[in-house]
C-alpha cells in the first residue's frame, strides 16, 4: 500500500499523461474568470449576474459534468497508465445526473453547516474568552471532520458506479476505516484548493496592506480585526492589466490543480480501498468439510 506522499508524487508524474486533464483544467479556469468581475469596471448588474452564475451555475450545473469525466479519466489512469477523449466524454455523459445530484445535496449540506457555525460562534462570543475558544476549535474540527467524510462522494459514483445516497455512505465508511490516512489527504486537498484563489487574495489585499493608514484601520489598538474598516478599504475596480495578470494567474493555477487532484483523488481512493483489513476475507469457509 502506498502512503498520501507516494501517491502524490505519482500523481503529479501522471500529469504528464494527462493532457485531457490539463486542458479540461485550463478550461474550467477560463469559465471561472467571472467571479473576476466584480473587480472589474462593470456595472452593478453585470457583477451580479457575474455572482450568481460563479456561486450557482458553474458549481451546481456545469462542474459535475467536468469531474465526471475527469474522475472517470483518472480512475483509467491509475488502472491502465493511459486514457482518453472518448473515456472522459463517456464517464462524464455516464454520471452526469449522479454528479448533479450529489453537487446539490453537498451545496445544501455546506450552506446549512455554514451557517450553523456562524450561529455557533455568534453564541460561543457571549461566553468566557477561554471557554470559547476552546468550543470554536471543538466547532472547526467537527466541521472540517464532517466535509473530510463527504469528500469522497464523486470518485464512489465513478468509480465504485454508486448511487447518490450510496456514495455518500461509502464515502462516511472509507474516511471511518481509513481516518488517519486520510486526514493529511485532506489537508493538502483544502491547501491546493486555497491556492486556486490565492492570486484574487494577493491582489485584493497586497494594496491594502501597503498602506500604512488601511492597515492601521483595519487593526484596532486592541490587535483585532475591524471587518466594516476591511470591507470599505477593498477595491471595487482594478486596473485592466492588473485584472488580465490577475485572470492569467487564476488560469494557470486552476488547470494544474483540477488536474491534479482528479489524479490523486482516483488514486487515493483506489489504493486504499485495495487494501483489506485483518477481519477481510475472500475464503468462504462455509464450504469446508467437517
Amino acid at each position: 500500500m502506498d502512503d498520501f506522499i507516494t501517491i502524490f508524487r505519482k500523481s503529479i508524474k501522471a500529469l504528464g499523461n494527462s493532457p485531457i486533464l490539463l486542458a479540461t483544467g485550463f478550461i474550467l479556469g477560463i469559465i471561472s474568470l467571472p467571479q473576476l468581475a466584480m473587480f472589474g469596471p462593470f456595472d452593478d448588474v453585470a457583477k451580479s449576474l457575474a455572482v450568481n452564475y460563479s456561486q450557482m451555475l458553474l458549481p451546481l450545473f456545469i462542474l459535475p459534468f467536468f469531474m465526471g469525466g475527469a474522475l472517470g479519466y483518472a480512475v483509467e489512469i491509475r488502472n491502465n497508465g493511459s486514457s482518453s477523449i472518448s473515456t472522459f466524454m463517456s464517464s462524464a455523459r455516464k454520471n452526469y445526473a449522479r454528479m448533479l445530484m450529489g453537487g446539490i445535496i453537498s451545496f445544501i449540506l455546506f450552506y446549512i453547516l455554514y451557517v450553523v457555525a456562524i450561529v455557533f460562534v455568534v453564541i460561543a462570543g457571549l461566553g468566557d474568552p477561554l471557554v470559547t475558544s476552546v468550543m470554536m476549535l471543538l466547532a472547526a474540527a467537527l466541521l472540517f471532520l464532517i466535509l473530510m467524510s463527504l469528500e469522497f462522494y464523486d470518485i464512489s459514483i465513478v468509480a465504485d458506479g454508486a448511487g447518490v445516497i450510496a456514495a455518500y455512505k461509502n464515502s462516511i465508511d472509507f474516511v471511518k476505516r481509513n481516518l488517519a490516512k486520510t486526514v493529511p489527504f485532506f489537508f493538502i486537498l483544502v491547501i491546493l484548493k486555497t491556492l486556486v484563489q490565492v492570486p484574487l487574495f494577493i491582489s485584493v489585499m497586497g494594496p491594502i496592506m501597503q498602506n500604512q493608514t488601511n492597515y492601521t484601520s483595519m487593526i484596532g489598538t486592541n490587535g483585532t480585526l475591524n471587518t466594516t474598516a476591511l470591507l470599505n478599504t477593498v477595491p471595487t475596480s482594478m486596473d485592466p492589466s492588473s485584472l488580465l495578470m490577475l485572470a492569467v494567474f487564476q488560469v494557470l493555477i486552476q488547470t494544474l490543480v483540477f488536474a491534479f487532484l482528479a489524479l490523486y483523488k482516483a488514486d487515493y481512493y483506489l489504493s486504499l480501498k485495495s487494501v483489506k483489513k485483518i477481519t477481510d476475507f475472500d475464503y468462504d469457509f462455509s464450504k469446508e468439510k467437517l
